[in-house]
């Protein structure tokens, strides 16, 4: 089992800290576009700390899908549903941005928030545990 080294502990502390700011954003009603923000940018980085935690190359990317094939081409035993990874950087980065020649989108946000919420359990399972798969 790889250790948790400071800077991955680091990594796992920021994504938490956007896991709260998700979360209080949420229960108060905020903007669904901040919300998914944060969501996307706590599952990133936790998929940065387990990267690291197995000493593997870390790219300065933001695309969730790549992320995760990374850590599968590292272990066989990692897999997440390219449609939730899209689904949730869609939400957080593409919609950030206004399009005059497209509507507002709608937002699933109640499935955003499950997506996150099982993404990071099963990154905080392997990180915290040491476990693969």
């Amino acid at each position: 089992m790889a250790e948790l080294t400071p800077l991955v502990k680091a990594w796992i502390s920021y994504a938490e800290h956007d896991w709260k700011d998700s979360q209080i954003l949420s229960e108060a009603g905020g903007n669904w576009r901040s919300i998914c923000f944060h969501l996307q940018q706590c599952i990133e980085k936790l998929f940065k700390a387990e990267l690291m935690r197995l000493q593997l190359p870390v790219p300065k990317i933001h695309n969730l899908r790549e992320l995760s094939d990374l850590l599968g081409q590292a272990d066989d035993c990692w897999s997440a549903e390219s449609i939730d990874l899209n689904r949730l950087s869609l939400a957080a980065v593409d919609f950030r941005y206004p399009d005059p020649n497209e509507p507002d989108p709608e937002i699933d946000l109640s499935l955003i928030l499950e997506i996150s919420a099982e993404l990071r359990k099963k990154l905080l399972d392997r990180l915290l545990d040491g476990v693969s798969g």
